[in-house]
């Protein structure tokens, strides 16, 4: 497709006999149906490790965004590139489900459905939350975010933390890789929570004409600096990668080259000045305000990507003044794609490359596409025929 396709414009959520078959499969591999440890395992500072040849991978699912039945295909297209790339680290990079769970249950069923794939396989993992995560509030099913962290902090293979108190948001956490010759980190994994929507209203003004979304706050930007300084006076500077949800201002000022326009014309020349590389296929949905985290993550220096989700068909990312920003594409079958034929078309998922013996550690980032592993394309919803059992 090519990197000048019209925008779609953002769509609504997508509604959503062989998921049986798939779900048995899964509640039968190691793990499925484990109990709840009575208590966490593993270094709690460090939880993930380098392998002995020194090189650790990570997987980006974003936008599973789905309910108790969730697309079968989602969970199968999750199951197959953990199989191929078998990853030290996988996340779920916000709008993990959606809102239409109509109890407590069913968000616990459709948070599953989607955690599966990576607790039924050993491998650690974590989410953050979007603005999506929370919408089944308004049918009385009482689970907030912190809520919802409580129940993945019971899987054996969760890696989220307790939020830290005074800090916005519930997924913030600053994940080390212990490096594969000794007791030290080589390399950095930090989740923030980029929020849901902007106020009705702030300073008596409404947000009418801006991005009805929320931003990274002062408290966690203050929270990003304090604790990379410490562990820089603890361990050195901790070369990171940083993943949130909702994409900052520099997201778009990288692909238009420019900051007050949105001007396909310019976007040639900042492809070669960025090396951007995917495809744009919607607007860049921010938050209102603009943080200022990316002025924060320059001048600490020690975060080498920031990547997002939220507009499920945008893929792209590039080298934004030595800082690399990109995205996800949009892993779910059950929310909205690029429509008709090729509705499903970029459902896949992001990986990472780390390699501790080189000066950088962080080497590439490419994506996988579900197309690519032999996913049904059609673009009819298939959702399981009963939720995957929970541990």
């Amino acid at each position: 497709m090519s990197t000048n396709s019209p925008n779609l414009g953002r769509r609504g959520l997508i509604a959503g006999g062989t998921g049986a078959i798939l779900a048995g499969m899964l509640a039968a591999a190691p793990g499925a149906n484990a109990a709840v440890p009575a208590q966490r395992q593993g270094n709690a500072k460090m939880p993930l490790a380098f392998g002995p040849d020194g090189k650790f991978r990570v997987v980006q699912f974003n936008d599973t965004q789905d309910g108790p039945r969730t697309d079968r295909r989602t969970v199968e297209f999750m199951g197959k590139v953990l199989d191929a790339e078998k990853p030290g680290f996988a996340l779920i990079n916000g709008d993990v489900i959606n809102g239409s769970p109509k109890t407590a249950e069913e968000v616990r069923q459709s948070i599953n459905n989607v955690v599966q794939p990576m607790e039924s396989r050993g491998i650690k993992w974590a989410v953050t939350f979007g603005n999506h995560d929370e919408d089944s509030m308004a049918n009385g099913t009482g689970m907030t975010e912190a809520k919802m962290l409580e129940f993945v902090r019971g899987y054996q293979h969760n890696v989220n933390v307790r939020p830290e108190k005074g800090v916005d948001g519930s997924s913030n956490a600053q994940l080390l890789i212990r490096s594969a010759s000794g007791n030290k980190p080589a390399f950095g994994i930090w989740l923030l929570d980029s929020g849901r929507y902007a106020p009705e209203n702030l300073g008596g003004q409404d947000f009418e004409g801006l991005m009805g979304y929320d931003w990274i706050r002062p408290s966690q930007i203050q929270w990003y600096r304090e604790a990379s300084e410490a562990a820089e006076r603890q361990h050195g500077k901790i070369p990171s990668l940083m993943f949130f949800h909702i994409p900052l201002f520099e997201h778009h000022h990288m692909w238009f080259g420019s900051q007050f326009s949105s001007d396909d014309a310019d976007h040639a020349a900042a492809v070669t000045k960025h090396s951007i590389v995917g495809v744009k296929n919607e607007s860049v949905y921010t938050g209102a305000f603009n943080s200022g985290l990316f002025s924060a993550l320059q001048e600490r220096g020690d975060v080498r990507g920031v990547f997002v989700g939220h507009d499920h068909i945008n893929t792209y990312s590039g080298n934004y003044f030595g800082i690399e920003l990109g995205y996800g594409p949009g892993t779910g079958f059950g929310t909205y794609g690029l429509g008709g034929a090729k509705e499903h078309h970029l459902r896949g998922a992001r990986v990472f490359e780390l390699d501790e013996r080189k000066e950088q550690v962080y080497t590439a980032t490419r994506t996988v596409f579900a197309k690519e592993l032999g996913i049904d394309m059609d673009p009819k919803s298939q959702p399981l025929d009963e939720p995957l059992p929970l541990p």
